[in-house]
């Protein structure tokens, strides 16, 4: 299926390096990678045994269209990087941000690691921009962790996070929100209750992923606002607000990918009922 123009999601800007860095101020849609396919080729093995709370390094081979392989020339950046990389296991209750990089020998592989704390199956997404054409494309695949699994409850909606001395919380913008489309505000503040600052992560002031219970895609959100950070050493005071559209009535996984201070990247879920 052909590629959605992503100009309006990832605009051209520059960063800090002069480097040119697509980067968007939100991106609302649910892609369903069960239905959505991309006409390039994915290799990917592990090669070490991939075992709970080991870490384990992984090789990706990507053959472009043509049946050239996909090197780090070829990859546009956005929002800082080059390939975001998404692995949530199957309870949705281990999520990682990971960005693969470039094999300095051989064209077209990449490597990355990861250390999975759940056994049971992975799915893993691959998010990029080409330079050919500056259009988002997206590929799919998994792996198996090994270990005793535990039990997975059924989900139900939980918008509260407690981590350290600090409290996350997701409210839905009833006024502002439609049927089809959820305008939700992120607020993180101290046990005084004052509201904590975001420092920059990957060009914006936070990222939030959303999944779906059967893990067949997933939305990218960033941050309703005019502000960019111009610098790592930029800071927002106050809640956030994010778009989130969604293909169906549900519950959905959110993960918010923060900075409460300049060096300390946080990963907060939430559990958000769509249609509700």
């Amino acid at each position: 299926m052909p590629v959605e123009p992503c100009d309006f999601l990832h605009e051209e800007t520059y960063n800090e390096e002069g480097e040119l860095d697509y980067c968007g101020s939100d991106e609302t849609g649910f892609v369903d990678l069960s239905v959505r396919r991309w006409p390039m080729k994915i290799d990917f093995r592990s090669v070490d045994s991939i075992v709970t709370d080991k870490e384990c390094q992984f090789e990706i081979k990507i053959e472009q269209a043509d049946g050239s392989p996909l090197t780090s020339n070829d990859v546009a950046l956005s929002h800082t990087k080059k390939i975001h990389l998404l692995a949530v296991d199957e309870s949705l209750d281990d999520y990682h941000h990971i960005h693969p990089v470039a094999d300095t020998l051989y064209d077209g592989v990449w490597h990355f690691s990861l250390t999975p704390k759940l056994a049971g199956k992975y799915s893993v997404f691959l998010d990029f921009i080409p330079i050919k054409s500056p259009r988002r494309v997206l590929l799919s695949t998994s792996f198996e962790a090994k270990g005793e699994k535990s039990n997975s409850n059924q989900r139900t909606e939980n918008l509260t996070y407690y981590l350290k001395n600090l409290k996350f919380e997701l409210t839905e913008d009833k006024k502002a929100s439609t049927d089809q489309q959820k305008i939700i505000i992120l607020k993180a503040s101290d046990e005084m209750d004052r509201d904590i600052n975001f420092h920059p992560v990957m060009g914006a002031f936070a990222h939030m992923v959303a999944f779906d219970e059967n893990l067949s895609g997933f939305a990218h959100l960033h941050p309703i606002t005019d502000e960019i950070p111009s610098s790592q050493n930029t800071i927002y005071n106050g809640p956030l607000s994010f778009s989130f559209t969604a293909p169906k009535s549900g519950i959905y996984r959110l993960w918010a990918q923060v900075k409460t201070t300049i060096d300390e990247e946080l990963f907060i879920p939430f559990d958000f009922e769509f249609g509700s």
